[in-house]
């Protein structure tokens, strides 16, 4: 490999989905160089998936895009577990500790839309019709080959090029897993309804789930999520119609309902896998094409936002002369995550689908139940947000929140802490008493933000973050927790740890 010349770009991210070019917005704003390619000439005109989690809300604000998404996607309260046209049971969204305190409805397409207006702005574009063939690399950087003839180097690469990635094949990485066996159809549509139903409903009969779920865009669009799996093996399976789409409407669904209108249609067969590997060399996976697993709760777009962010800080710091090792926490951190995630989603799709009477009688109990406790509904919300997801090291007795931990909000001075957050610095929270005539410093890649009884006068923030006394605690640019302590020295060699030499 000639690396006689310099590289094309810094970093190149093959894939122009969320998880890319989220990825790309946390290299640009390090001011790192970055390219992005993406085999499609056009972008999609539909997508399957939909929410996002307050985790990844807060993530977005710091990228400047979350105010966009609340202006425009529909903010969903909860879902109702119904029979025939009589609600079962409620279960409300119980808003979690966040800015963000619901799920937000957007569909992917318009997710990709705001993301790259806001790459856009900060001097990258979306390179279309550039379709990885293969890629080589070495000590000293990665050559993909396009379809096309030409070579692009980089220093590093960021597979987001989906279930099906081609950077993926071309690393070697396995990816084992499993056909779930079932089939769903998932259509967009503006319905009819003769009876009321809040923004979320599921029932959940013999056959599987029925589904509806309200979309942002105007009164009366929805989307139907319907488990066809029987059909599909007893027959060849048709594609979705309205025609179809209507009849099993009316046999699963709500009475007295119509499809006045059908905007895009799919038909889905869940499987469920997970890369051996996020990591050969300098060429990384992320989203889809390290994970995939059914959409129930709405967890995988967020999941690859997660991974970028992760990723890309790290990638940005290494590229800036800092330490190689940060890289290697990146696997470590987000595959025990992704397998989590994928644990709580098998058990979603399994209790949904049960077929047997007594089983399903049993299940809509303990549903019914669930419905009515507050505690429960709060834990619920609170794993559905993902603002549980973290990395913490320290054991059962670790002053709490622990290094690893998501770094909680709270009002500080004239906003709020999370406010202080960003990708492109680490933030250094200092408690102390009195009050410091600088509350906010910033020097080269870390803010140093005081907690006191100037901005801090009621000791709420000191409360949730354990601190009775002088300390710090360092946030990282993901917003999670790198180090917490009582001595300045120690935050000087946490962040020496975090920095180029």
């Amino acid at each position: 490999m000639d690396h006689e010349n310099l590289h094309d770009t810094t970093a190149l991210v093959v894939g122009g989905g969320p998880t890319g070019l989220t990825a790309a917005l946390v290299l640009a704003a390090n001011g790192i160089a970055c390219r992005v390619i993406e085999r499609r000439t056009a972008p999609s005109s539909s997508s399957r998936a939909l929410g996002l989690q307050a985790r990844s809300m807060e993530l977005l604000a710091g990228l400047g895009v979350a105010e966009e998404v609340e202006r425009v996607a529909y903010r969903l309260s909860g879902a109702s577990v119904m029979r025939g046209d009589d609600e079962l049971v409620r279960l409300p969204w119980i808003p979690p500790d966040s800015r963000y305190p619901y799920t937000y409805v957007l569909p992917q397409v318009g997710l990709e839309h705001l993301l790259r207006t806001r790459l856009g702005e900060l001097g990258v574009e979306v390179e279309r019709g550039a379709e990885l063939q293969r890629l080589t690399q070495d000590d000293a950087g990665v050559v993909a080959h396009l379809a096309d003839g030409r070579r692009l180097t980089a220093g590093w690469l960021v597979g987001a090029d989906g279930a099906r990635s081609r950077v993926r094949e071309e690393l070697g990485i396995a990816f084992p897993g499993t056909a779930t066996g079932e089939t769903y159809y998932l259509a967009d549509v503006v319905l009819r309804l003769a009876t009321p139903i809040e923004d979320s409903a599921m029932w959940l009969g013999p056959e599987g789930p029925f589904m509806l779920m309200r979309l942002p865009g105007g009164e009366g669009l929805w989307r139907i999520f319907v488990d066809v799996t029987d059909a599909a093996r007893a027959a060849d399976l048709p594609e979705p119609s309205a025609e179809i789409l209507g009849d099993l409407l009316d046999e699963r669904g709500p009475g007295g309902a119509g499809i006045e209108r059908l905007d895009w249609t799919s038909v889905f067969h869940t499987r469920v896998c997970l890369a051996d590997a996020y990591r050969r060399g300098r060429v990384f996976i992320a989203g889809d094409a390290a994970h995939v697993f059914p959409p129930f709760g709405g967890q995988g777009m967020n999941l690859g936002i997660q991974d970028a962010v992760n990723l890309a800080w790290r990638l940005a710091t290494v590229a800036r002369g800092g330490p190689q090792n940060l890289l290697d926490d990146y696997e470590t951190e987000r595959r025990p995550i992704a397998a989590a995630t994928i644990r709580d989603v098998e058990a979603r799709r399994r209790m949904y689908a049960l077929r047997h009477p007594v089983a399903r009688a049993l299940r809509d109990l303990l549903l019914r139940m669930g419905g009515r406790s507050e505690r429960a509904a709060r834990s619920g919300a609170r794993k559905n947000s993902q603002l549980d997801s973290g990395y913490s090291t320290g054991g059962p007795f670790a002053p709490r929140p622990r290094v690893g931990d998501r770094a909680p909000d709270g009002a500080l001075g004239t906003g709020t802490v999370h406010e202080r957050f960003g990708p492109d610095h680490l933030t250094l929270l200092r408690f102390r008493a009195g009050a410091s005539p600088e509350p906010l410093t910033r020097d080269g890649a870390v803010l140093t933000v005081s907690v006191d009884d100037g901005t801090d006068p009621g000791g709420t923030l000191r409360a949730r973050y354990g601190m009775r006394g002088d300390g710090f605690v360092l946030v990282r640019p993901d917003g999670h927790i790198a180090a917490r302590g009582a001595r300045p020295t120690q935050a000087r060699l946490a962040i020496e740890a975090l920095q180029p030499q």
